[in-house]
């Protein structure tokens, strides 16, 4: 699902999208796609942990016999292998991470990209940010204070839970999920004539490691 939700033609009608918001409203768009949104190393940790603990009871209560040095330092091995291994597991971190954690680490990372990606610059402070963090399976939105005025924040969430819902179906739909709120966009900050293309139309995607 990682690789249909950033390919060519999710890349397309992310574009397509994006110039359907603008061309009926005045805010300026930037989709922002991030692996995740912060460690969550607790959870490498409480597995490492477990499995710690479980392979020194097997070596304690099995029926074969360990040396005192594999009792010492096998459990740890293991327990430490397990933790790492849950670096590839990204539904791991979700389980044994609280629902209001994660949203709390999607809100710091979505205002930390509005800032980044400078969507705060536009001259009618029209900027709107889509953030989608991938572990979290999250989304966030972060307007701009000329748009706010407009867009209420229960607007905001409300348009959240939406795309939030398409994230699972895939790049292109949640691409149309946003196309569809220009109407919404429109009414609160209608586009007027001389208004300007101040942001990059793209996808702003961090595959610095890879989307699972």
């Amino acid at each position: 699902m990682g690789a249909r939700f950033v390919d060519d033609d999710a890349r397309a009608a992310f574009q397509t999208a994006i110039e359907a918001v603008e061309a009926a409203s005045a805010a300026e768009v930037v989709v922002a796609v991030r692996r995740r949104s912060a460690g969550y190393l607790h959870a490498n940790l409480i597995v490492g942990v477990v499995i710690a603990f479980a392979a020194l009871a097997t070596m304690l209560f099995a029926d074969a016999s360990f040396s005192l040095l594999s009792i010492l330092v096998d459990p740890f091995v293991v327990g430490g292998a397990a933790g790492a291994l849950v670096e590839l597991l990204p539904q791991v971190k979700r389980w044994l991470t609280p629902l209001a954690v994660r949203h709390r680490m999607v809100s710091r990372g979505a205002h930390a990209a509005f800032v980044d990606r400078g969507v705060h610059n536009t001259i009618d402070r029209s900027g709107l940010l889509v953030y989608i963090s991938w572990l979290e399976e999250d989304v966030a939105l972060v307007a701009d204070s000329g748009l706010l005025r407009a867009l209420t924040p229960e607007v905001l969430h409300e348009l959240e839970e939406q795309l939030t819902a398409v994230m699972p179906r895939g790049g292109v739909e949640f691409a149309n999920a946003l196309a569809a709120m220009a109407p919404r966009l429109a009414t609160a900050m209608p586009r007027r004539d001389g208004d300007l293309n101040e942001l990059p139309d793209t996808m702003d995607v961090d595959l610095a490691r890879r989307l699972t």
